[in-house]
């Protein structure tokens, strides 16, 4: 049976199986380990084909041959650099060598999205976020002048994250309004191609249409699909992706000036290291679920203009539904909605919704942040990050 510690770091690898911070933190213990049955069953229990980096592959090698397991050993040799990797979801498979020729018609099929014109009265809590924003971004933008003469440019890049549905798309796009700012939203489906070069094209027509309709907001949600971690150079066709966006967040000259590079993602762990230095993700804000006024502000944003019931006692809705995200908000009152259409008959009998239809709900939606907080704890603690889960600690430390 393996340690619990040992346990813990092999069950985030097996989710994270490109974090190298959690790779030492094992190997540490490993190579302490009073017996070498240790070594073999923790590294038995991680997929070899999922880790690329030839480091970490290596010094696995090495300890399985130590503890005699050699044809386990065998399996965690590097990866042969001509290896076809395929991708799961967003990445389809690429291949390095006799790729097909790129569609001449291909274009980028990419458009601006406004979405609703959002500001930040509009989204529930988070002011310490907003107070974040303002200053880092905002008033740059709003303030160029005064900036230069400092000689600090508006623009750059900020990473927010945090738990799903917590509200880092609407901050995004009330960003853009705020600023005045064209809004162009960028997901990894409108980029990753199966043919070879277009996923690379398609990055930098990104960055040309931000920099033909300055000031603008260049937001790529889910950007740890664009963002991977890199393995061994050239065996997966992210490789080139992954430079041709840090080329081009790097811009030339005044470029890149008046663009912000906002990006969003659940997994801050898996995002290659390049993209958290100066000039590029070099700012880096946590999204929390929503405290108890936000909660209060949402509920109430969310049951406007519906038929309530006068005794429906939103208070212990609110108190019910600590860790819940904006979006396990809006499910809650969903299900509550159903059930009092279900049990009116026409728009002559209408039943409000009443606290009755929410203890029903409560039944079928539960919060959905608290995996993804007890997985952030763990990486917070085990993972090298430089302060960048600073905010994220101190949450948890009040919350628990």
């Amino acid at each position: 049976m393996l340690p619990s510690e040992v346990k813990t770091l092999v069950d985030l690898i097996k989710k994270d199986p490109e974090n190298e911070g959690l790779f030492k933190a094992l190997f540490m213990l490993l190579e302490n380990a009073s017996d070498s049955k240790v070594i073999a069953e923790a590294l038995s229990k991680i997929e070899p084909s999922d880790v690329y980096g030839e480091e970490e592959r290596i010094k696995a090698s090495e300890l399985l041959e130590d503890a005699n397991e050699e044809e386990l050993a065998a399996k965690w040799g590097p990866v042969p650099v001509e290896e076809v990797i395929e991708q799961s979801d967003n990445v389809v498979s690429f291949k390095s060598n006799n790729a097909e020729e790129v569609p001449a018609e291909d274009k980028l099929q990419i458009q601006d999205r406004l979405g609703k014109d959002i500001t930040f009265d509009e989204i529930g809590g988070l002011e310490h976020v907003k107070s974040q924003i303002r200053r880092k971004i905002i008033k740059p933008f709003n303030n160029p002048g005064l900036f230069k003469k400092f000689k600090r440019r508006a623009g750059g890049g900020v990473l927010m994250y945090g738990p799903p549905g917590c509200g880092k798309t609407m901050i995004a796009q009330a960003v853009a309004n705020e600023c005045n700012a064209t809004f162009i939203e960028v997901k990894a489906s409108d980029i990753w191609d199966k043919w070879q070069g277009v996923s690379e094209r398609r990055v930098a027509e990104c960055f040309a249409k931000a920099r033909a309709q300055k000031p603008a907001v260049l937001f790529f949600d889910e950007v740890e699909a664009l963002a991977m971690r890199r393995g061994v150079e050239d065996t997966r066709g992210v490789t080139n992706v992954v430079s041709t966006l840090l080329n081009e967040m790097n811009g030339f000259g005044d470029e890149n000036e008046e663009i912000l590079f906002l990006g969003a993602t659940n997994v801050p762990w898996s995002i290659d290291s390049a993209f958290k230095r100066p000039g590029r993700f070099d700012r880096t804000i946590f999204v929390p679920p929503p405290d108890r006024i936000a909660r209060s502000f949402i509920l109430k944003l969310l049951l406007k203009d519906r038929p309530v019931a006068d005794d429906l006692d939103t208070k212990i809705i609110v108190e019910k539904t600590s860790g819940f995200s904006g979006a396990d908000l809006e499910a809650l009152v969903d299900a509550a909605v159903d059930y009092a259409i279900d049990d009116s008959e026409d728009m002559d009998d209408i039943k409000p919704i009443s606290n009755d239809y929410f203890k029903e709900a409560f039944q079928e939606v539960r919060s959905s942040t608290g995996e993804w907080l007890g997985l952030a704890k763990s990486y917070s603690e085990y993972s090298t990050h430089d302060g960048m889960y600073d905010d994220l600690k101190e949450f948890l430390k009040k919350h628990g």
